[in-house]
């Protein structure tokens, strides 16, 4: 793994804004930073790959050992969520993707820092902003990771429903996020709504979560945590099944075998200060 020093774009936030990342700077400084460069090789991009599928299905195996032994105070679950999650776990419902942050010097073994299998960000700047720039800045280098195609792909098994896409309004990252997930599952030819978290009704007579406009939310994607979720007014509904909830879903208990592990690129640009 090399770092390379990078003369940033002239019109760096123009054309990161031009693409959805709005959040690209903080008050301290850019959160999106073009000053430098790593290029890692086939076999570094092999190491991370295989340490998320790894650690994936570790995740499932300590799923499945808390669902076995009831351990839900352990991760500070609420009792009324418990059925949801054992039969959201029977189903083997499945999971759209997850981020793994990890620690490497391209010597060792990757370490893992975080696994966020519930409101995972960070979508705009792997998917799009870094494919844009590194075409703009470094046309003969080869990006290793097809999220976006991906992405594409496992919304088709949606095709035919209506998908809602949901979270919190005036948080730039996150409404950015759920917009380019939106645009994703357009581009599979499934069709789409939006509804804020905080629009989101209960019908009564229907038994049945609505949006704005009164239309049935029937398959939702959120990117809002569960245990916020599940301390809200219209929590107790939340038992009844009444909209399959499409991953990122349960964090990390029941992240699950749809994962996609596809990460790493050969020039990537660090996005975090």
């Amino acid at each position: 793994m090399q770092r390379h020093r990078c003369a940033p774009r002239a019109d760096w936030r123009a054309k990161v804004e031009e693409i959805g990342l709005t959040y690209h700077s903080h008050d301290e400084g850019p959160y999106w930073d073009e000053s430098a460069c790593y290029e890692f090789t086939a076999p570094e991009i092999e190491a991370l790959e295989r340490a998320a599928r790894d650690l994936h299905f570790l995740c499932i195996d300590a799923a499945e050992a808390v669902i076995a032994r009831g351990w839900w105070d352990r991760l500070g679950i609420p009792v009324a969520a418990v059925p949801a999650i054992t039969r959201s776990w029977a189903r083997d419902d499945f999971s759209l993707y997850g981020r793994f942050d990890f620690a490497f010097d391209g010597r060792g073994a990757p370490k893992l820092l975080e696994y966020n299998a519930d409101t995972p960000t960070a979508l705009v700047e792997a998917a799009v902003a870094q494919w844009f720039w590194l075409q703009e800045t470094r046309p003969g280098a080869d990006q290793f990771n097809s999220i976006h195609e991906r992405l594409i792909a496992a919304w088709r098994r949606w095709a035919g429903t209506t998908i809602h896409f949901s979270g919190v309004r005036e948080h730039p990252e996150d409404e950015q996020t759920v917009l380019y997930l939106r645009d994703t599952c357009e581009q599979a030819g499934v069709a789409t709504r939006s509804v804020f978290i905080d629009d989101l009704g209960w019908d009564a007579r229907h038994r049945m979560f609505v949006d704005t406009d009164s239309v049935g939310v029937t398959h939702c994607f959120k990117l809002y945590p569960w245990e916020w979720l599940w301390t809200e007014e219209f929590a107790p509904h939340l038992a009844h099944d009444a909209v399959q909830w499409i991953e990122p879903t349960w964090k990390m208990l029941l992240s699950n075998n749809g994962l996609n592990s596809d990460i790493g690129v050969r020039l990537l640009i660090p996005t975090c200060r």
